[in-house]
């Protein structure tokens, strides 16, 4: 999730590496940091409804005995799910060829190991059980500390250790085949495969490693076909063109296929007694997610890029500084969130009611500490 990525040396690629419409080394991509603004607000939201609805695991739970607002919580989660992750796998990808081919493989690794694998680290060891003792406070937080052994969970870090893999092994087969294979920009057969390839990855994981199944590590493994798939696609248009820009005719292909298939998991949800055969295994309702999950994995985001391209491609001050904060917010999301729907416990109103101020009160946190710990000179280059 780099936001200084994806720049080229000024001696430009090697020969045989198409890199699409180069860019002044010293020029951010205005768009890219607006879109992952808008995707780290929309975790944190998704946080917030798991925090008062009655779905999900979360370090803190107030659930909302609403049917219809538990409703809406688990529509904007669900759906969440079936392509934000994947998104920030995109946009990761599409800016990890440019560092690579400028300090290297091997500095890039380096580099990666220290930025991703700290926050990584913390999380694991310390941050997230001092945030489920926050969260919970039954037991002491020696305890949260010791089960934290056994369950190897670094909460919503386990994007950062998962990207840190694909990162790591795109490094070493640049290392081994420097001069990628010359291959035309990304069009609309491509992203069709990637379509059919992530629902055929995503129904076979799950036939093992159903949706909200615990792993080591939190890996989240249902969900790595998306993630991996849209990796892919963002290394491929970084290395050979096709999504900056979006061509017009995709992104309205990819906006309709997306929401023809939202409208399909919606109504088949709305006519089923349980929502356990959607999360996995041999039923045709399983198998109809994993196909709308490629649809609107694939769809969904490469409209969102076409779309912040088009309208959303400015720098601020504001936005810059937004988009500067942006990983910081994803990686302090947890702690400010959780401190804030416990102290808001104590005001006398329903959970629906501390919804509407908690959820936007922890966006503003988090990324308002976010933004306060990147003015600091040892805390810039981590967060």
């Amino acid at each position: 999730m780099s936001t200084a990525a994806g720049r080229l040396g000024r001696a430009g690629p090697p020969r045989g590496l198409d890199v699409g419409p180069q860019r002044p080394r010293s020029t951010r991509r205005p768009y890219l940091d607006n879109l992952k603004v808008v995707l780290v607000a929309g975790v944190i939201l998704g946080h917030a409804c798991i925090t008062y609805g009655d779905l999900g695991s979360w370090a803190y739970h107030e659930p909302s005995t609403s049917e219809a607002f538990n409703l809406g919580a688990a529509v904007i989660v669900s759906l969440g799910s079936l392509f934000a992750m994947g998104t920030f796998f995109l946009v990761a990808g599409l800016l990890t060829p440019g560092p690579v081919l400028r300090k290297g493989p091997w500095a890039f690794l380096r580099d990666r190991a220290l930025r991703l694998g700290i926050p990584f680290a913390a999380y694991l060891l310390l941050m997230y059980p001092l945030v489920n003792w926050l969260g919970g406070r039954e037991h002491s937080l020696g305890w949260y500390l010791r089960e934290q052994r056994d369950r190897l969970d670094p909460g919503p870090l386990w994007f950062v250790g998962v990207l840190f893999l694909f990162s790591a092994a795109y490094a070493v087969w640049r290392a081994m085949t420097p001069t990628p294979r010359a291959t035309g920009p990304v069009g609309g057969t491509f992203l069709m495969w990637l379509v059919v390839a992530i629902a055929a990855g995503t129904f076979v994981v799950r036939l093992w490693y159903p949706i909200d199944s615990f792993q080591p590590f939190a890996a989240h493994l249902w969900q790595w076909p998306q993630c991996l798939g849209l990796f892919v696609l963002g290394v491929r248009a970084a290395e050979h063109g096709g999504l900056e820009p979006v061509r017009v005719r995709i992104r309205r292909v990819g906006g309709w296929s997306a929401l023809a298939a939202t409208a399909v998991v919606l109504a088949a949800l709305a006519t089923a007694a349980s929502v356990d055969p959607f999360a996995g295994g041999t039923t045709w309702k399983a198998m109809l997610t994993a196909a709308c999950e490629g649809a609107i994995a694939v769809g969904l985001s490469v409209w969102l890029m076409g779309t912040f391209q088009r309208h959303f491609d400015h720098a601020g001050r504001l936005a810059t500084a937004l988009g500067r904060a942006a990983f910081g917010a994803y990686v302090l999301q947890a702690p400010v969130l959780v401190t804030i729907a416990v102290l808001a416990s104590r005001v006398p109103a329903t959970p629906e009611v501390r919804f509407l101020v908690v959820a936007p009160a922890a966006i503003a946190g988090s990324f308002g500490l976010a933004w306060v710990l990147t003015q600091l000179p040892g805390v810039r280059w981590l967060l």
